[in-house]
């Protein structure tokens, strides 16, 4: 990822920090957030809130923030969110140089349709859908992306089996599972509903009135 590719964003010093003071930053459509890092001091900023959560929906990692009409890349390095988990109300930057390795984690994206798929009752289980990489700060995707075409009934993706970038390795555990294929039981529900069909003949209950009939027209005689 080149520098002309890298979201921006501005923000605006802070000359007060605290608990009170931020949430009067968010109540003003503004985002409270820290740069540090690279053995500067760390500056308290506030951005505009929805210009920088649309630049996180959209995956972004590295972002250039400008301040006071100076520019610096940064990664995202942490975000916090409200105790409901429904709101983000603050985001710490780290400073990088853009030729450094840096950690991140990243989503994973299953594309193709799995071989298995077009057996009964096949289902593709994804467990994990983000892992922690390493590579070059400009060279940090969106996303991964696996293609899983090959996969069959009983196969499983491990983070080992991954297909990454050029440059890039995996820091979670490469036996970390990524995703399953397998076929669920259909057997029970199908004995289930022969059961249920049997049921509703009435062979039984006309066979023994029958019987019952006969035995009174005996006792007639």
């Amino acid at each position: 990822m080149s520098t002309a590719t890298q979201p921006k964003i501005q923000a605006e010093v802070r000359d007060r920090t605290g608990t009170r003071y931020a949430a009067r930053i968010r109540s003003q459509g503004k985002l409270p957030a820290v740069i540090y890092g690279h053995k500067k001091d760390p500056v308290h900023v506030a951005t505009d809130a929805k210009a920088l959560v649309d630049l996180l929906h959209n995956n972004a990692h590295l972002i250039e923030v400008e301040v006071a009409g100076k520019t610096e890349p940064c990664l995202v390095k942490d975000i916090q969110w409200n105790h409901l988990g429904s709101k983000i109300i603050h985001i710490d930057f780290a400073r990088v140089d853009l030729t450094e390795e840096v950690a991140v984690e990243l989503e994973v994206e299953l594309i193709g349709l799995a071989a298995g798929l077009k057996e009964v009752g096949a289902v593709l289980d994804q467990s994990t859908n983000k892992i922690q990489v390493k590579c070059r700060a400009d060279a940090i995707p969106e996303k991964l992306t696996h293609d899983v075409s090959e996969m069959g009934v009983g196969d499983s993706l491990l983070v080992s089996g991954l297909t990454l970038p050029a440059g890039m390795t995996a820091v979670s555990d490469p036996d970390t599972l990524i995703a399953h294929l397998s076929v669920t039981k259909v057997e029970v529900e199908e004995e289930e509903e022969v059961a249920a069909e049997g049921a509703d003949e009435p062979a039984v209950i006309g066979k023994a009135e029958g019987e019952g009939e006969d035995k009174a027209e005996g006792e007639d005689k």
